[in-house]
């Protein structure tokens, strides 16, 4: 997982990728932004979802909010 923090030590946005053999997939977190794109190994094709709201998978984001 790729964390990125602004100034004050606050995760801003973090990205994680998944490897299998068949396809990759990769999540991308943004605020309250979440794009997950698949990629598909054996002929390329590539999928991507938007998603606006809190994000899917835990993160260290302050949850005082």
């Amino acid at each position: 997982m790729l964390i990125k923090k602004d100034d004050g030590g606050k995760a801003i946005r973090w990205r994680e990728i998944y490897f299998s053999s068949n396809e990759t997939v990769n999540v991308s977190v943004v605020r309250n932004i979440t794009t997950i794109s698949t990629r598909d190994k054996a002929i390329g094709k590539v999928e991507s979802k938007t998603f606006l709201g809190t994000p899917l998978l835990p993160s260290d984001f302050d949850r005082s909010k």
